[in-house]
């Protein structure tokens, strides 16, 4: 059999071979560990490895008292004879220390396949460097010679009784009589793929055919062709990427599997029936309970929603909608996988975000977003009354694409979203109509209430007029979005439990009274609070004067006429001064969004980690396929298809029906037909201009 099938997903897909052959590739498997030089040799075959290892446990426990790590050895088994049995019995009460990927060798060893011992001796030959070749294979004899010049050096093994399962070494000479010389035949193109394969999956810009050339000179001193590290290592990414199609199929158990490890999230899978009764992905919705428990008993209520475009085979949109914690920073509620951003899809995310928060109709929530036509369409329709705010820079960035070449508007329009009060707000609005009518009339057609803090709702303490928050989560996770569909899903959730645990660190060494982002912008307003000139009034009111401007603050109730102490829950300068003069603690006055109590509570309980595929629930349900590209809207590409040639002025309108008409010649003087420009009637010679 001079060539092996691709790597099969179980151990029972490994073909019989029967015919000889002193070159067989072996079939091809995943390693489970990252460790490159210890491939493991039933990696891609869970199911068997498993079973055969805990049947052969229980065989060798029976013969040896002490512990051991479970797969830590080529386990030995007894054979069908008595005298055969013990001396098995006592090899492996005095070697029952041998580790896969050790590349020792030793008569009497045995192994549960053939396969398996082919990969010890592979190992053998990358430890001591040697040419070690194939010299013998059936369905029951396996043997090797090293290629050395001279060089006794050989090993034999076959079937031990009457199991299959159970090869034995029956001839092995251990000492070589060569050098190494730095090659080794049986580290072939497959060979060198299992070798690699998770560092692969793990980095696989980094593991170029350069790169792994290098690796293998360098921790084994054998020398292999750039292509065949270039084949090893497309062969590798087609083992994952099957991997990843056989997981995609099985994202129902992926659910199962979020819902078992984290009870009562919120899990939804979509899919259509095609034509051929198969069931299409359509959209993935997840929102850990954890998670959302939190951000209602803790965060405030903002919820900054966005969507950005995957980067792997399958196109679509992830959707996420992201809250704030109490240290301002960036805290995931749910995310969402749909093929195309419009209304409908915007819809269903909508209204799986309002069921699993509670926001009923959206009264005393408020929303951030881009001005995305499906989005504002959804949240009016299942969200009334929430407050809809929008994102200032792309506001600018319409802007910019009409007015480009006036560098200065982005100041004047930020001034003017930046306004905490109406008399800013007309003052800026002003200043932009002086600027430049256009502009201003532009400005106004875009509804400056729905992104300037002078008109923001009071109570949801967040001063944000820009989407920041979710733009920089859809950064963090690019990589993420590069990535096959499931493995995209497991980084995700992975980013997010890490986030937790972290931030849980954070939080619990911190020992001030509010987080680190009310310390630092109380640290920032306290050069204007200290210019402040205050006079006392009744009831706990003062005048704030500053830059010759007089401000209202009440400490009862907690406002300021300037209205940001009201809008970011966090006192202004104005009222920062009148706390100085008093010698009040200015952090005694923040809303309690923002106490480091809440900040722990938020990250005191995180997401179970998941589990890896081979441990997810196995459900009855058939297995889903991805779907054809969707058409994603805006403006088409035009294809080369598409393109159309321009024809010459006077070329010929008649185009070529037939296979064999002939062509009629123009001129290209007069446009005549029947003659070109070198036998122009009117200059039979060359014609010059």
């Amino acid at each position: 059999m001079e060539s092996c099938v691709d790597v099969p997903v179980d151990w029972h897909d490994v073909p019989e071979l029967e015919s000889k052959s002193p070159e067989v590739e072996v079939p091809e498997f995943r390693s489970e560990s990252p460790d490159v030089e210890a491939p493991d040799v039933d990696s891609d075959g869970e199911n068997r490895r498993e079973r055969n290892d805990y049947e052969i446990e229980k065989e060798v426990m029976t013969w040896v008292d002490e512990p051991r790590v479970k797969h830590n050895f080529y386990p030995e088994t007894e054979d069908d004879s008595e005298e055969e049995g013990e001396e098995i019995q006592k090899t492996v009460y005095q070697r029952n220390d041998i580790k896969r990927g050790n590349g020792e060798l030793y008569v009497g060893q045995v192994f549960i396949s053939g396969i398996a011992f082919k990969e010890a001796v592979l190992d053998y030959a990358l430890k001591m460097g040697r040419n070690i070749k194939q010299n013998r294979y059936d369905k029951t004899k396996i043997g090797f010679v090293c290629e050395g010049k001279g060089c006794s050096w050989r090993i034999y093994c076959s079937t031990s009784g009457k199991s299959p399962n159970k090869w034995q070494v029956k001839i092995l000479k251990k000492d070589h009589s060569c050098v190494p010389t730095g090659t080794c035949e049986m580290l072939k193109v497959p060979a060198i793929a299992r070798l690699f394969v998770d560092k692969i999956r793990e980095e696989p810009e980094y593991f170029m055919p350069m790169k792994i050339e290098e690796l293998i000179m360098e921790k084994w001193k054998i020398r292999v062709t750039r292509p065949q590290c270039q084949h090893a290592r497309n062969k590798a990414l087609r083992w994952i990427e099957r991997e990843y199609d056989e997981q995609f199929g099985r994202l129902r158990d992926y659910c199962s599997e979020i819902r078992e490890s984290n009870v009562n999230s919120s899990v939804e899978l979509d899919c259509v029936r095609n034509d051929d009764e198969v069931d299409v992905f359509n959209r993935f919705y997840v929102c850990f309970d954890i998670i959302r428990r939190n951000w209602k008993e803790t965060c405030r209520p903002l919820i900054g929603v966005d969507g950005c475009f995957l980067k792997s085979r399958m196109k679509g949109q992830l959707l996420v909608a992201l809250g704030r914690d109490a240290d301002n920073a960036i805290y995931p509620i749910a995310w969402a996988v749909v093929q195309v951003e419009n209304k409908v899809n915007w819809l269903w995310f909508v209204r799986k975000i309002k069921v699993d928060l509670g926001l009923n109709e959206g009264d005393g929530y408020f929303m951030v977003s881009d001005r995305q036509k499906g989005l504002i369409a959804a949240v009016k329709t299942e969200l009334p009354l929430i407050e809809h705010r929008m994102c200032v820079r792309h506001i600018y960035g319409n802007l910019k694409k009409k007015y480009g070449k006036k560098p200065e508007m982005k100041p004047k329009i930020w001034n003017l979203a930046w306004s905490y009060n109406e008399g800013d707000y007309r003052a800026n609005l002003l200043d932009i109509f002086s600027y430049d009518r256009d502009v201003y009339d532009d400005v106004m057609k875009s509804k400056p209430e729905k992104w300037c803090r002078a008109f923001y709702k009071l109570g949801p303490f967040c001063e944000d007029v820009e989407n920041n928050s979710t733009e920089s989560f859809n950064n963090s996770i690019g990589k993420a979005r590069e990535k096959p569909f499931v493995p995209m899903l497991e980084t995700i959730a992975r980013l997010a439990m890490v986030r937790i645990a972290k931030r849980d660190v954070i939080a619990s060494s911190h020992e001030g009274l509010c987080t680190p982002y009310v310390i630092d912008m109380l640290e920032t307003l306290h050069e204007k609070a200290s210019a402040c000139t205050v006079n006392p009034s009744t009831n706990m009111t003062y005048s704030s004067t500053l830059h010759g401007c007089a401000h209202r603050v009440s400490l009862v109730n907690r406002t300021c006429s300037c209205r940001r102490w009201e809008i970011t829950g966090i006192p202004c300068e104005h009222a920062y001064g009148v706390m100085t003069t008093r010698g009040l603690e200015a952090q005694d006055f923040v809303v309690h969004w923002f106490r480091t109590t809440t900040w722990r509570q938020t990250y005191a309980e995180g997401i179970v980690p998941l589990r890896g595929a081979k441990f997810w629930p196995v459900g009855p349900e058939p297995p889903i396929i991805e779907p054809p590209p969707p058409d994603q809207p805006g403006r088409k590409k035009e294809t080369k298809a598409d393109k159309k040639r321009k024809k010459g002025v006077n070329e010929s309108p008649v185009k070529k029906k037939e296979k064999f008409l002939k062509r009629i010649m123009h001129c290209g003087i007069c446009g005549e037909a029947n003659h070109n420009a070198r036998f122009h009637k009117k200059n039979p010679k060359k014609v010059s201009f």
